[in-house]
């Protein structure tokens, strides 16, 4: 019987690039594609040997309110932000470890825009407790099945959360400029994550 993979994402942009990019480059897996933990299970029935592909991203449905940030509101916001004057501003006179000086300062504008990006998701009601609570029904009902995360949007704090939730991997998924360029670069990608995957199912012995 060919191993499962369970890909369960909210986008149906997502579940094509599965579909047209990445299962034609494994023959010797089943593809299972779902947007729901329910709907898995139901695809799923008794198979045990296999790996879930999760995304981590998702509507919130507790958000009551999810609304686009107006550009006025982020406009406000971002010329708050540290710039490259401030990185640059008394750096060559800077006594002390220069390199670190320089990249903290970077940083703070990495930094900046990172916890505005979270701001903005969670006003339009994205955020990770729809992957997560994915993986805590995979674990309750198919445990001994890995279950790795395939995300786009996710930052360090999610990592965090992901792997303290227990996940067996961390997948990010390729984004060029346009959706065309995304295709073409899922599936040059396909090759590497399909083997990845398999190497993490090899390592995990279903229960019997």
């Amino acid at each position: 019987m060919k191993p499962f993979i369970c890909f369960i994402d909210d986008s149906g942009f997502e579940h094509d690039l599965v579909r047209d990019e990445i299962a034609p480059c494994g023959p010797d897996l089943v593809f299972i594609q779902a947007f729901t933990f329910e709907e898995a299970r139901e695809k799923l029935g008794t198979k045990v040997h296999g790996l879930f592909l999760l995304d981590l991203w998702g509507k919130d449905k507790e958000v009551r309110e999810p609304h686009i940030s107006s550009k006025e509101e982020l406009e406000r916001r971002i010329a708050h932000f540290p710039t490259l004057d401030h990185v640059y501003k008394g750096l060559d006179d800077f006594k002390g470890d220069v390199n670190n000086e320089y990249l903290k300062r970077f940083f703070a504008i990495v930094d900046s825009w990172r916890s505005l990006f979270e701001e903005v998701c969670g006003k339009i009601g994205q955020n990770g407790k729809y992957g997560l609570s994915n993986l805590r029904q995979v674990r309750e009902y198919y445990p001994g099945v890995p279950a790795v995360f395939y995300t786009r949007k996710s930052l360090i704090s999610d990592a965090v959360a992901m792997f303290r939730a227990g996940t067996d991997g961390l997948f990010i998924k390729p984004t060029g400029a346009n959706d065309a360029e995304t295709r073409r670069l899922t599936r040059g990608y396909a090759p590497q994550l399909l083997m990845e995957l398999r190497q993490i199912m090899e390592k995990r012995t279903p229960p019997k």
